[in-house]
């Protein structure tokens, strides 16, 4: 891969991480990072967004049933055989209700059996206390001097 920014995100992606909140002002940009990765690998990476629904990135044009409802989406998510890549935008209040953050926790904990990534990409996201020892917090900046992105990681917890 030449572009370093889509060589970040495909290094990311290879972490064994359950749980990523993306902290980023440009969640269309990365988005489209990661349908360039997903066309140019043979990773399955999946897009969810609110009042759409769920589609695999390399076949956009197929959405995956039973998956507008945030809670639907994530029950889908966790039962899910294969190990997969789930970007998630508009997810931001979402994670305040008590079923939601449940279903976080069960799919970090079966991570070791059922391996999956959850990347909740978005600005502000409040992530409760009880899901921080389990989730990567990745922060994407903009450097100044040229327009490369960058990032930088922490374990949150």
């Amino acid at each position: 891969m030449v572009d370093p920014a889509l060589d970040r995100i495909n290094k990311l992606t290879e972490q064994s991480y359950p749980l990523v909140y993306f902290e980023t002002l440009r969640s269309v940009h990365i988005v489209e990072l990661f349908k360039n990765l997903s066309l140019c690998s043979s990773k399955a990476i999946y897009h969810w967004q609110p009042d759409t629904g769920m589609y695999r990135m390399d076949a956009n044009h197929i959405m995956i049933p039973r998956t507008i409802d945030p809670e639907d989406v994530l029950n889908t998510i966790e039962s899910m055989a294969h190990f997969g890549i789930f970007v998630l935008t508009g997810f931001d209040e979402h994670v305040e209700n008590r079923k939601i953050v449940s279903i976080l926790k069960k799919v970090a904990e079966s991570h070791n059996t059922k391996p999956k990534m959850i990347i909740l990409l978005g600005s502000k996201i409040n992530i409760p206390d009880d899901l921080r020892p389990v989730v990567a917090h990745i922060r994407h900046t903009m450097r100044s001097s040229n327009s490369s992105a960058s990032a930088s990681e922490q374990k949150t917890g």
